[in-house]
């Protein structure tokens, strides 16, 4: 009897469970929804709403325009323009997913649902009568039609129609209807059921992991960070005159390893390295810390898990060293940073900035990390106020902070305040820290601060783009349908500014902020007004040498006039003379800027014959200059800075031969009085520091080589006959050791020759000449990053890059008398300029080898200067006229 009321307990329970499953699944009507559909393999997914002039704005960005190049790029246009454009009438729920389709390419599919149109049944007619052909893909059907050797297929899925110009991308739709499991939204299920805003144009959904492999398609060696830092993201869309903004949130996922679990106990900081963060830096990763004990244990964990072999690394660092990396972590400050600058070779070069509470113990560790595990000499080396020092264990940074930092197989490192720097490269370090002093930073630009004000403040992942400066780097690692892209739509390109991605630690997922600037694309009447010439200033005595100089104070350029009166008058940047000094003679050789009294301000030293001048930008000399020197034939001028302390040396060389070497009290230095290389020389002679030690080079015009230590004594293996008679500058190829290094020059007759540091030539290479009278000459680029090979026929000059590859051949200026001026200003903005000494004219041309100056210009001496855009200004002069003109 007890059994009964459980028997009749389980029958109801029967009876309701099943009759819930009949009625669910015979009597409830369900409804398909595109994102039912969105295979997981998806790269992006838009998503619109009902604000259609957030869209019209939208697509009237730069931004918009170079996205739709792209997506359209190689492909007949007319339809697909114009089924891309169906976002401006379709209903709200509407999707667009991207896919990789190929290696360099990818597509799209397009999702409408049916229900949300009032004209359905017309909409679908209209499609069943363009049908050409029908086939059966998984029991659905699919309709084709083919146009211009472009197949486009769709199909209706319940209430969804679905359409492709790949038909595959059509299948994986299918399948992952008919799998049920395999779509974007059963794998993001928390993010999709995020609120979306309504104004807006629309909704971005990322997968994460497939975007980073999509980078791909456009070049090779994406980041793998990108891959492997969240999972998904979902963004609104927002635009205005000036930016394009998506923001909204991210989702990370511990269990499946991604980098944004590290900083799930971490809060957002400010971006203060910007202070540190050089102009020229291309792209700038930083990380927001606000428990770095915290951040270790984190990355200890993620490495691990993902990278075993890491620890194991660590570990036998700390044995060697006899000491706990670890330790370090209590000790980090908010940030870590990496700024990507343009390396020598226009790839990029990696500068690791690492925010301390106290710097002393990580010099402390690194020098005895150093000192324990050096198998040679330590290499130490003073510049300015900054000692720099080697890290000889491989890939260092790396111990500490992956996957946040890779790369750096060598380091370099020095403290600049609490701020520890390290670099792959000592040269890139000098001139990062250089430009620190100099104040040549984010954190002292008004448009860098102006961008950032427009960003998160406080964040925890960020990733700034300076985008004019990335597309030359793109073109050395882009897919060669990339390149031509890049190559056929730069105007519109360079319309793209500055951009950030940052992501904040906010609950149990990350606040995401995409930003990107954009400016409008100049059409031909604003492109004729920038050439329009402008002249600066005239002079009643003709022009004899221009010079253009810096102003410390604006930044701007300003230059320096010797008339033919040998007066010198500083014309500022807007054309006005500031003030004129009565010169007894023409200057020789070039002006040089200094820093005399080490206070940021600059002066201008020069030398006539029998003196030396330093003079201020107010006019006035600086005592004790005008100096008297011994020198009356003066042939090459350089100054020389050994350490960067500003503990100038101003080295004199006579067409005699004779070089003197004097202090910045005007005094002459033993060694120097004068040191006598016997003939007259065929450059400047000049100094380098090379792997912590110091060389002075001069080359004789008839071949001999000599270099020389500090204390003018000659070298091992010096003076050098090359059995050559060199023609214009010389290069120096540095390499990863003394024995790797070599200087460089070009012989009148056609040789490159290559000699080492010990005093050996290591190859003599011939250069092809197509005339026998064929004279050749090397220029060096202004600041030393490279250098070109000039050959002069009876009919044409050409000009060739270091590899021997011809860049310009001009037929204006043959074998007439010459100058060519070779200027890298970074991003890709390489120029060479070529003036016919004899006919007064002048022509620049890029590195591709074209012509910017469609009308030659008309000048005795042209000097380029790097401008805010993507073209330089010219400083030229001819008779009594000086004139500035944007290219």
């Amino acid at each position: 009897m007890k059994r009964l009321p459980l028997l009749i307990t389980i029958g109801i329970v029967v009876v309701l469970v099943g009759g819930y499953y009949l009625y669910d699944r015979f009597l409830v009507k369900r409804t398909t929804t595109p994102w039912a559909l969105v295979p997981e393999a998806t790269i992006f997914v838009y998503e619109t709403n009902d604000c259609a002039d957030c869209v019209r704005k939208m697509q009237e960005t730069s931004l918009w325009s170079v996205f739709r190049e792209a997506a359209f790029y190689g492909k007949p246009t007319d339809s697909l323009r114009t089924l891309f454009d169906f976002i401006d009438t379709q209903p709200r729920g509407q999707l667009i997913s991207a896919h990789q389709t190929r290696k360099d390419d990818f597509d799209f599919v397009f999702y409408v649902p049916l229900n949300q149109l009032k004209n359905k049944n017309a909409m679908l007619d209209a499609w069943d009568k363009l049908a050409q052909d029908h086939r059966a893909f998984n029991g659905i059907q699919i309709h084709e039609i083919t146009s211009r050797q472009q197949t486009f297929s769709w199909t209706q899925i319940d209430d969804v129609w679905v359409g492709s110009f790949t038909p595959f991308l059509l299948e994986d739709v299918i399948r992952a209807y008919t799998a049920g499991n395999n779509t974007l939204r059963s794998k993001i299920a928390s993010l999709y059921q995020m609120p979306r805003s309504k104004n807006d144009a629309g909704n971005l959904f990322i997968n994460i992991r497939n975007f980073g492999v999509w980078l791909n398609s456009f070049a090779t060696g994406s980041p793998s960070i990108v891959n492997q830092i969240g999972q998904a993201s979902l963004l609104d869309i927002k635009t205005d005159e000036q930016s394009f903004t998506l923001n909204g949130f991210s989702l990370d996922s511990a269990s499946q390893g991604y980098i944004l679990s590290v900083f799930n106990n971490q809060v957002p900081v400010p971006f203060n390295l910007k202070n540190f963060v050089s102009n020229r830096s291309v792209m700038v990763s930083s990380f927001g810390i606000s428990d770095g004990v915290r951040m270790g244990e984190a990355l200890k964990m993620y490495a691990q898990s993902k990278n075993p072999g890491l620890q194991d690394s660590v570990k036998q660092v700390n044995a060697a060293a006899g000491l706990s990396l670890s330790t370090l972590y209590q000790h980090l400050g908010k940030e870590i940073g990496v700024c990507f600058l343009e390396s020598k070779d226009r790839g990029l070069s990696k500068i690791v900035l690492i925010e301390t509470k106290d710097p002393k113990p990580w010099i402390l560790t690194f020098n005895t990390i150093a000192q324990k595990t050096s198998m040679d000499t330590i290499f130490f080396e003073r510049f300015s106020d900054y000692e720099i020092r080697e890290m000889p264990v491989a890939s260092f940074p790396e111990k500490l902070f992956w996957p946040l930092i890779t790369g750096l197989k060598t380091s370099f490192y020095t403290a600049v305040g609490n701020t520890i720097i390290l670099s792959e490269n000592v040269d890139d370090l000098k001139q990062f820290l250089d430009d620190i002093d100099k104040e040549e930073t984010w954190g002292k630009s008004v448009a860098q601060n102006k961008f950032l004000e427009g960003t998160l403040l406080e964040s925890n992942v960020n990733l700034y783009v300076n985008t004019p400066q990335v597309w030359s780097i793109l073109q050395e690692v882009l897919h060669p349908r990339w390149q031509k892209f890049v190559q056929e739509n730069r105007a519109s390109l360079e319309t793209i500014g500055m951009g950030a991605v940052q992501m904040s630690h906010l609950n149990n997922s990350y606040y995401t902020n995409i930003t990107w600037t954009y400016g409008k694309q100049k059409g031909s009447i604003a492109a004729k007004a920038d050439r329009t010439d402008k002249t600066v200033t005239s002079f009643q005595q003709g022009i004899h040498k221009i010079f253009v100089v810096r102003n410390h104070n604006t930044k701007e350029e300003e230059v320096l006039v010797q008339d033919s009166s040998r007066a010198l008058s500083l014309v500022s940047a807007d054309g006005k003379a500031l003030w004129k000094v009565a010169l007894d003679q023409f200057i020789t050789g070039d002006v040089t800027q200094v820093d005399f009294f080490k206070n940021g301000k600059l002066q201008f030293f020069f030398a006539t014959p029998g003196q030396l001048h330093i003079i201020d930008r107010l006019g006035n000399y600086v005592k004790p200059y005008p100096v008297a020197i011994g020198e009356n034939d003066i042939e090459f001028t350089s100054v020389i800075d050994y350490d960067h302390s500003k503990k100038y040396r101003f080295l004199v060389a006579g067409k005699s031969g004779k070089l003197w070497m004097y202090d910045k009290d005007g005094s002459n230095l033993d060694g120097w009085k004068p040191k006598n290389v016997e003939s007259s020389l065929s450059t400047t002679p000049q100094h380098h520091r090379i792997r912590g030690k110091d060389y002075l080079i001069a080359i004789r015009k008839d071949g001999k080589a000599y270099l020389m230590n500090r204390r003018g004594e000659n070298l091992p293996g010096f003076p050098l006959d090359l059995d050559a008679r060199p023609v214009g500058d010389y290069a120096l190829e540095v390499g990863n050791s003394l024995a790797t290094t070599y200087f460089v020059i070009v012989s009148r007759d056609g040789f490159r020759i290559k000699f080492d540091l010990e005093g050996k030539v290591q190859s003599r290479e011939t250069l092809i000449k197509t005339a026998v009278d064929a004279r050749f000459s090397l220029v060096r680029e202004l600041n030393e990053k490279s250098y070109l090979v000039v050959r002069q026929e009876a009919r044409q000059l050409t000009v060739f890059d270091e590899n021997l590859k011809e860049i310009v051949a001009s037929d204006f200026i043959g074998n007439n008398p010459s100058e060519v001026r070779f200027y890298n200003f970074g991003g890709g903005r390489i120029y060479i300029t070529l003036t016919d000494l004899s006919q007064d004219l002048s022509f620049v041309y890029d590195l591709q080898g074209n012509l910017l100056t469609s009308l030659p210009l008309e000048s005795s001496a042209l000097v380029l200067r790097p401008a805010s855009g993507d073209k330089p200004k010219a400083y030229y002069s001819l008779g009594q006229g000086l004139t500035l003109m944007p290219l």
